[in-house]
């Protein structure tokens, strides 16, 4: 609640208190005066935009429309003072309620000397506007929009593009500019504001709105391409304009030409004078429902039904300013000659109002064709309506932009004309492949077309990842097709596409639909409207047409590669409650207190599933051997992907019941709902509580020769007892490690100390807190503290002593180092690993943390062998991932495939699973400084993943085009390095005596393993 007092020029004091709520900004006023007095006042959007009247409900009682810019409100008694209280919607933007006194008795006002009283609207919504807008400039754009939209004033069509011709120069530098300019436009064509209100537009004004408007567009279309996608879809929202004068004239001449007389009550005058004060696009649906009229020797049933499919109901047609009241009249003798005129006349409507008309584009631009584009254009007008030819128009349809790609750009006119072609034409092979008996088109067939899908996406918004995955595509396209591997080999191109178009309909989410709320609640525009506008505007783009193709090619592909509609990543039986989640991270942390079942739309790989959850199922794709799937198959929890959308759906539907789910007898994934709570599962025990000897300081920095199981963790110690006991096509990296206790010995000297008070006072908060909302900026606050302790001066001469002596080479600035030794002691206390020691009973003073230096392998390719099979226990066979560059983006989970494969141990060949699908390879060299804690592999623990590790200079992500390796398309090497990645695996399980988790990389044709571990669950036969 904020107060103030406003003491007017009459000596009259003014109470007011402001409150903003979730839905109003309340103001109360309140006066101490005896006679009767009134507020005069309006509400601003803009600090510098005039009065307006606020909207009618949020008046107070008593109050009265003075005219288009204020009300009059009386004070009302209430005691000894006199109130008014207003409550203006939150949703409204408004900055301040400005006003005057009036004292009705002596016909006297108080207008602080000519310049007003002002009431500023409490501000704390701002935030949310700023966030919902992207900043303070889009505010002031947004508010003098929806000034003009919801006020008094005239308006009209052609008032709307005059002022977005304006507002394009505040803007035109800003995707999130151009795409709040985009929602305020589709919201104008979507029949969500007024096409006129108060004002009558001369046709030929409307058309030079129209006109000027398209080619200042058509001209930043060639400036700015940052900003192409947005002005093409504000291009969906307009007219080319045009010479709209022949409306007017047509018209005219129409009924002259057939006498019919300009009388009014009759359907033809009132249609005439409303083109002729106000014509807008309503004016093609009524032309085409006049049509359908004649065509139908005068039926109103026909004609109004047509009416209405286009959006123009009759009480729609009596509401205009020149309302058409009347039912339009059937002439026998003149049906054909009118049919013949109003098909021309619909021409000349939808020249000047639907740009983006295929016909009306075609004809328009025309005068730029050379005869093969006049060909192909007459072509698909020819067979606009032809369901069979989906193949041929989409091959017509993908040529002929081929063409316009090269050519927007130079004059204005020219582009803007192309410009609607290439849209009207990117919308009609939507249409096309919408239209169609999809299921019924051959295989072949459906990739094809999915293929020119593509590319037309590629054209629209020339990106990289769409090239990527049309080049790998294409090549694929020339093969052998609908064999087993070449399933496997397009199935991997499809997750790729599909996985982009779930990033494009997110981007749009984010550019669009805060915006659309903002502007729609200002706007009063209906619920529907803003709930659905990305929706509506994703369902009329060729990315909806790919994501059909998609639907129907991948069960073709999964039947021929062998693959159902689930991938099992940690095996069992599950029963619980049923939680549907965006995020798994989202219920990391959380205490259930009964055995729950997690549906999540966002699996990141980093996750640590909480004590409680029985099975996680999701859609995303995650790989057998990430982090988050080997700690799954430790815990006993079931994981698995489903990618049958209509299989996840049934799932979601079932949220909040208690469900069994698991393995069927078949191999197949079974959910059914539990009749009793008696069968659901007991939520898993808590599978670790050995205590940990405390390690004891001796030196700063180790050799491999130094590494002992008590001095170092597994992935160091293991590593040293692989040395000397591998083949020499097998290597190791050079690597030296910061042994257990230097941490503790850094944090307890005496410039450390308060940092030390600082971590102990977060580590009592957090357990005071007992694991509640606050447990993840507590733990923040830890690591960040450690990130502060400052290193002995001997630290790191001992630690650059060793690099020397192992053949090492020193980092260019030692702070850089020490950075990254900080940052892996530090991620002891990130989230995941916190709960996990939580969850399996590890106390956190038992975990140390070493810290393992070793030289990066420039990897070509990096992969993860379990040498027993994860899901069939198979010990003779071994299962293996691998991914183009370092391994991170395997083990990480990065989205998307790795190339997976089994093979029997003893000379068998590789039986490849998948092939790869993840859009980015990570690549690098130089140092990495990896966690290595006493409490990663335990007896029957897997802690894979959940310390970090840290390379000192970041990797570079590249985006990855498949069709340029050798492993993916030379069956010999493909062949052999696998072969070589099964002997690695088989290498290393003999010389470590037990199955292990290998870590490992390839670089110039030569193996290397970089790290190993024990390999949980791996004791079944």
């Amino acid at each position: 609640m904020h107060k103030e007092e406003i003491t007017t020029e009459s000596g009259l004091v003014l109470h007011v208190e402001k409150e903003m709520l979730d839905s109003a900004a309340k103001v109360t006023i309140c006066s101490d005066a005896g006679a009767p007095i009134l507020l005069h006042w309006g509400v601003r959007r803009r600090r510098d935009a005039s009065w307006q009247a606020p909207p009618e409900q949020s008046w107070p009682e008593g109050s009265r429309a003075f005219d288009s810019r204020a009300v009059q409100t009386p004070f009302l008694k209430e005691g000894d003072h006199a109130v008014i209280r207003i409550a203006l919607d939150s949703s409204l933007g408004l900055r301040s309620l400005d006003f005057v006194i009036f004292f009705p008795e002596n016909n006297r006002w108080d207008n602080n000397h000519g310049r007003n009283y002002r009431i500023d609207i409490p501000l704390s919504e701002d935030a949310a506007d700023s966030a919902a807008l992207g900043s303070n400039e889009l505010l002031n754009v947004a508010g003098e929009i929806i000034e003009h939209e919801v006020g008094h004033n005239s308006w009209t069509l052609m008032h709307r593009f005059n002022l977005c011709y304006d507002l394009l120069d505040r803007v035109k530098d800003s995707v999130d500019g151009l795409a709040l300019i985009f929602v305020w436009l589709r919201y104008s064509f979507i029949r969500q504001l007024d096409w006129q209100r108060n004002y009558n537009t001369q046709p030929r004004e409307l058309g030079h709105a129209m006109d000027r408007l398209t080619l200042k567009l058509a001209g930043l279309y060639s400036e700015l391409p940052a900003g192409r996608e947005m002005l093409r879809l504000i291009m969906t929202t307009l007219g080319r304009g045009s010479d709209a004068q022949r409306v007017r004239d047509e018209v005219l001449n129409i009924m002259h030409r057939h006498h019919i007389k300009e009388v009014s009550g009759h359907f033809m005058e009132e249609w005439h004078q409303k083109l002729h004060n106000n014509t807008t696009p309503d004016d093609i649906v009524i032309c085409e429902a006049y049509l359908e009229f004649l065509r139908s020797n005068g039926s109103l049933d026909r004609f109004y039904k047509r009416l209405n499919e286009g959006g123009v109901t009759k009480e729609r047609l009596e509401g205009y300013e020149r309302p058409i009241r009347s039912h339009p009249d059937f002439i026998g003798h003149l049906k054909d000659p009118l049919i013949r005129d109003f098909e021309h006349f619909l021409g000349i409507l939808k020249a000047v109002h639907a740009g983006t008309d295929l016909g009306t584009a075609i004809h328009v631009a025309r005068y730029l064709f050379d005869s093969d584009m006049h060909g192909m254009m007459d072509f698909i007008w020819y067979h606009n309506s032809d369901t069979s030819m989906t193949r041929e128009l989409a091959e017509k349809i993908t040529a002929a932009r081929r063409r316009i790609a090269g050519q927007l750009s130079g004059h204005a006119g020219r582009v803007r004309d192309l410009l609607f072609l290439d849209i009207a034409l990117e919308d009609f092979l939507r249409i096309v492949v919408e239209r169609s008996e999809l299921p019924g088109l051959s295989p072949n067939d459906l990739a094809d077309i999915a293929a020119m899908v593509l590319e037309n996406l590629y054209i629209t918004c020339a990106d990289e990842e769409l090239l990527n995955c049309l080049s790998h595509w294409e090549k694929l396209g020339k093969t052998a097709r609908f064999g087993r591997e070449w399933s496997l080999r397009m199935m991997a191109v499809t997750e790729r596409v599909g996985r982009h178009l779930g990033t494009y309909a997110g981007r749009y989410i984010q550019l669009f639909q805060s915006k659309a709320e903002y502007l729609g609640k200002a706007f009063q525009a209906d619920s529907w409207a803003m709930t659905l506008f990305v929706e509506e505007v994703l369902r009329g783009r060729p990315a909806f047409a790919m994501s059909m193709l998609l639907r129907y090619l991948d069960p073709i592909l999964r039947k021929n590669a062998g693959i159902g509609d689930w991938q099992v990543i940690s095996p069992g039986n599950a029963a619980g409650k049923l939680e549907v989640v965006e995020e798994l991270k989202s219920v990391q942390g959380e205490s259930l207190e009964q055995p729950v079942i997690v549906l999540a739309d966002k699996v990141t790989g980093y996750e640590e599933i909480p004590q409680g959850v029985t099975a996680v199922v999701t859609p995303a794709i995650v790989d057998l051997l990430s982090h988050i799937a080997v700690r799954a198959r430790n815990a006993g929890v079931f994981f698995a992907t489903c990618y049958n959308k209509e299989r996840t759906d049934q799932l979601k539907s079932l949220k909040g019941r208690t469900l069994k789910l698991g393995l069927s007898g078949g191999g197949d994934i079974f959910f059914e709902e539990a009749e009793a709570a008696g069968q659901v599962l007991q939520v898993r025990a808590k599978s670790f509580s050995e205590t940990v000897a405390r390690p004891t300081f001796t030196t700063y920095a180790l050799s491999m020769d130094e590494f002992t199981g008590k001095n170092v963790g597994g992935k160091s110690s293991h590593l040293r007892q692989l040395r000397g006991k591998l083949p020499e096509w097998i290597s190791l990296p050079t690597s030296m490690a910061v042994p257990f206790g230097v941490f503790e010995e850094v944090l307890a000297r005496q410039e450390n100390r308060d940092f030390a008070d600082k971590i102990t006072e977060f580590l009592q908060m957090l357990e005071k807190e007992k694991n509640t909302h606050k447990t993840g900026e507590r733990l923040a606050l830890i690591r960040e503290t450690i990130l502060g302790i400052k290193a002995p001066s001997e630290l790191a001469g001992s630690v650059y002593s060793v690099m020397d002596a192992s053949g090492i080479s020193r980092p260019p600035a030692w702070e850089d180092a020490w950075k990254c030794i900080k940052l892996v002691w530090a991620s002891k206390w990130n989230e995941r690993a916190y709960q996990s020691r939580l969850a399996n009973g590890i106390p956190h003073e038992n975990l140390f943390m070493a810290v393992l230096i070793q030289k990066v392998v420039e990897a070509d390719y990096s992969f993860v062998i379990h040498t027993v099979n994860p899901l069939s226990a198979a010990k003779d066979e071994i299962y293996a991932e691998a991914v183009l560059g370092l391994g991170e983006a395997l083990v990480g989970n990065y989205p998307g495939k790795a190339l997976s494969f089994t093979c029997k141990k003893e000379g068998g060949s590789p039986h490849i699973l998948s092939f790869p699908s993840k859009s980015e390879g990570l690549y690098g060299g130089g140092l990495i400084f990896r966690s290595d804690s006493s409490g990663e592999d335990l007896s029957g623990f897997a802690g894979a993943g959940l310390y970090d590790s840290f390379l000192l200079k970041p990797p570079g992500k590249v985006n990855l085009d498949y069709t340029k390796d050798r492993l993916i398309w030379d069956d010999a090497f493909m062949k052999d390095f696998l072969t070589g990645i099964a002997g690695v695996g088989t290498e290393v399980e003999g010389a470590l005596g037990s199955p292990q988790d290998i870590e490992g990389a390839c670089s110039k044709g030569k193996f290397y393993v970089v790290q190993s571990r024990p390999q949980v669950g791996a004791g079944v036969a």
